[in-house]
């Protein structure tokens, strides 16, 4: 089923290539300001010490993105 909203016509594909490259740039730079940046350097640790600093970092970023307030589990 089909629901049109509007009358402008509307389709998941971009089907010019300079169009959505362009629209690709753009959300890259607006998905960019939301992302935390990583920590520099070189690490060493065990596997399981880097899983939980991805868990950690991945809560942080779900907090950042849902607000404050929201309780993410």
């Amino acid at each position: 089923m089909t629901r049109v909203v509007g009358s402008r016509e509307r389709s998941e594909f971009i089907l010019d290539p300079v169009e959505a490259w362009h629209r690709g740039l753009a959300l890259d730079k607006m998905l960019a300001g939301a992302r935390q940046s990583m920590p520099r350097g070189v690490l060493q640790a065990s596997h399981r010490v880097f899983n939980e600093m991805d868990d950690r970092r991945q809560l942080d970023q779900a907090r950042l993105l849902n607000g404050a307030g929201t309780s993410v589990t």
